[in-house]
């Protein structure tokens, strides 16, 4: 038991202060970086809807705290559908598209966007929707990423 005892290296004060140190850090980056890609002054957004590859629809985002509907047209496969947009607080969300030209619910189940970073997605008709800021500052660092 003593040989046991002898191997067990208690804690030390130092290596408290690193394992603070760490979960500081870590805590840090968690609020950081949304801060970072977060929203331009002003919150002057606009709703993008794409369809294959084109952009068929800009809509300001209307500033608003109910929830508010908002129609645009797309066509699929010859046919006229009008499509529905939720705003709320900054927020889009397409709601359920017809089953016959989107039979799953991915699209809806997507949820609520806010930031230019997120998109809905209906993959059957090739429809996304995305948000862009009007204007951002030009002492706005320019984040890159690389997706594999």
């Amino acid at each position: 038991m003593k040989t046991l005892m002898k191997r067990m290296h208690p804690v030390k004060p130092g290596d408290v202060i690193l394992i603070v140190l760490v979960a500081l850090v870590s805590l840090g980056a968690l609020f950081a970086v949304p801060l970072m890609l977060g929203e331009a002054p002003g919150n002057g957004k606009t709703i993008v809807v794409t369809m294959d590859g084109q952009v068929i629809h800009r809509i300001p985002m209307p500033e608003t705290e109910t929830l508010e509907t908002i129609d645009f047209p797309i066509e699929v496969s010859g046919r006229d559908v009008i499509a529905t947009l939720e705003v709320l607080d900054g927020a889009v969300r397409l709601q359920r598209l017809p089953q016959e030209i989107s039979p799953l619910s991915i699209h809806a189940d997507m949820g609520w966007i806010r930031e230019p970073y997120q998109m809905i997605i209906s993959l059957p008709i090739r429809l996304y929707i995305t948000i862009e800021f009007d204007e951002i500052p030009e002492d706005t660092p320019e984040i890159d990423t690389l997706v594999y």
